[in-house]
């Protein structure tokens, strides 16, 4: 039965004007289908949507295949004639074209209403534009796709020989993740040598002649980060030009509008840049510099490896070295929002040959909410050090693309392992610290987290009083359908949170448990002593050998009291540009 609300005039005005606040916030369109007479009324960004903005209408249902694709008006009329017959609801994806030609995604969703015989006399829905949405998740997706190309490229650099070798590596893979027309290594061979580049571009023989050994205060990007160690991404010849006079000529030779340089850094000194040319300008986005970064530290220890050959010992460091720089080039330094303070560490094992797959991550959801990942991949050799490059990449970008609960990013990662056939097993921990409105007032926290065979965190009050937080779930790799469980604990002000991998409690000869009560026993008087987490990190380290038999990677957070300032100890607030607003 139809029947409307029975309110006064005033109230009804305040209804429409909160309902016109509700859909112009969201971006949402109203649209109410009479199904006896066929008259459509749409309010104007429903029609600014299928681009008839300029049209006369007819007021009829029919309007809107003016604007549906072609293609896709058959599904759209299955779709709502379905949703009529069955008295269901209305859930639909199509495309429309505006009289310029553009296409853009429409999700439609309705609802139908009744009479008293139970006839359907009116349909009523929203149209929302996800065109951006959708474009922006793919766009996530696509970026971690690419990072964990990475695993291929550290392959590839493993097995090269020579410069040469290494650059048409490097070349190969830009050309196919960035559309890049070319590459160029400029080696930086002591501090006071000209630069020699090693060239993969189409160049001619004047320009690759004027390039090859280039003065040290030459004005060009790839020069300045060979010599500085600094990092340039630039967009367009104006800005070459403005930043490096006399650049901009040489760009035009080289048919390069847009590019970038990096340093290549070896563990003591920076021993030359990598630089990218591209054909048509680019604005250079953070998930571009992060890959670019990472393909960097990927090549310089590449180049290391092969100027230090001399030996088969000084060949195995070298190798080890490269796969420890990839873990630590994706071992990014941790955001600190507010009245969170995070510390990170990270201690490889002691044998140089058997790095391993453990990392950890810290960084903002799309929500701003921090989120905290703990994760140990089996295996120790630069496939296990690639491998956990990629799932710490993939498991950023599914956050970020779906917005997810912890349970919901490992399941997800988890069918990621199987249809991308990485074939490998792996315990992570993803946890994400929330923060309702009303637990602002009251200064506590909500920990949501979910675990797949990792070992427990700790929590601990400011009392020094610690908790192991128990429940876990099928590591990953393993069976991708099974079901995953998030779980929840209030966080006091001044709790620590400490995640771990297991070389922390491992010791040969010694049973688990004892490490782990180890571990909660030291944690609880450091804390209960006063120390700064900083200064706890590294007490907790520093009963571990010096380089002990396996990895060993640290998070750990402390959620300071809100009705006090930050306090020295934590640093200043540091996020990401975007998130002013959770930097306190």
């Amino acid at each position: 039965m139809i029947s409307d609300v029975v309110m006064s005039p005033g109230e009804r005005e305040v209804a429409r004007a909160r309902l016109a606040l509700a859909t112009e916030a969201a971006g949402t369109g109203l649209w109410d289908w009479d199904l006896r007479t066929d008259v459509l009324v749409w309010d104007d960004r429903s029609i600014a949507m299928f681009g008839l903005t300029d049209q006369t209408l007819t007021g009829l249902v029919g309007d809107i295949d003016r604007g549906i694709h072609p293609d896709d008006r058959p599904l759209v009329r299955e779709a709502l004639q379905e949703a009529i017959d069955q008295g269901g609801r209305l859930d639909a994806e199509f495309r429309v074209v505006w009289p310029d030609g553009t296409v853009r995604l429409v999700a439609a969703l309705g609802r139908v209403l009744r009479d008293d015989a139970g006839r359907p006399v009116r349909m009523v829905g929203t149209n929302t534009d996800v065109t951006d949405a959708r474009e922006a998740a793919h766009q996530q997706y696509a970026d971690a796709q690419r990072m964990a190309g990475l695993i291929g490229v550290a392959g590839a650099l493993g097995r090269a020989e020579t410069v040469a070798g290494a650059l048409a590596v490097v070349t190969r893979h830009a050309s196919a993740a960035l559309g890049t027309t070319g590459v160029i290594l400029c080696l930086a061979d002591d501090d006071r040598s000209p630069i020699r580049t090693v060239v993969d571009a189409s160049l001619d023989e004047d320009t690759l002649a004027r390039v090859d050994r280039l003065p040290r205060d030459h004005p060009l990007p790839m020069v300045d980060s060979a010599v500085t160690g600094r990092s340039h991404f630039v967009p367009d010849l104006d800005t070459v030009e403005r930043d490096f006079p006399g650049a901009a000529e040489l760009w035009r030779r080289s048919g390069v509008r847009a590019g970038c340089s990096v340093p290549l850094r070896s563990t003591s000194r920076v021993i030359g840049s990598l630089a990218i040319g591209q054909r048509t300008d680019r604005w250079w986005r953070p998930a571009d510099r992060e890959f670019i970064g990472a393909l960097a530290s990927l090549t310089a220890q590449t180049l290391t490896r092969i100027a230090s050959t001399e030996s088969a010992r000084e060949a195995l460091g070298a190798v080890a070295r490269m796969s420890e720089t990839l873990q630590r080039s994706l071992l990014t330094a941790p955001p600190e929002p507010d009245h969170l303070h995070v510390v990170t560490r990270y201690l490889p094992a002691a044998a140089d040959a058997q790095i391993g797959g453990d990392w950890y991550d810290a960084f903002l959801g799309p929500d701003g909410a921090t989120h905290l990942v703990i994760g140990d991949v089996t295996g120790h050799d630069r496939e296990a050090a690639a491998t956990m490059g990629a799932l710490r990449n993939l498991l950023r970008g599914i956050t970020w693309a779906t917005g997810g609960t912890p349970a919901e990013g490992l399941t997800t990662l988890d069918r990621a392992i199987t249809g991308l056939d990485v074939g490998t097993l792996a315990t992570v921990l993803t946890a994400r610290v929330e923060q309702a409105d009303d637990d602002h007032a009251l200064g506590r926290r909500t920990l949501r987290w979910s675990n797949a065979g990792h070992p427990p965190p700790l929590l601990v009050d400011e009392q020094g009083q610690v908790r192991l937080l128990e429940g876990r779930d099928l590591l990953l790799g393993v069976d991708h359908s099974v079901t995953r469980h998030d779980r929840t604990v209030v966080m006091a002000p001044g709790s620590t949170l400490l995640l771990y991998t297991d070389g922390l409690v491992e010791r040969r000869g010694e049973d688990l448990d004892a490490g782990t009560a180890r571990l909660v026993a030291t944690v609880g008087r450091l804390v209960q002593a006063g120390l700064p987490l900083e200064d706890l990190c590294d007490r907790v380290l520093a009963d571990l050998p010096a380089r002990p038999e396996d990895d060993v990677a640290l998070i750990a957070l402390r959620a300071h009291p809100e009705d006090r300032p930050r306090p020295d100890e934590a640093g200043p607030a540091v996020v990401p540009d975007g998130f002013a607003d959770v930097a306190g």
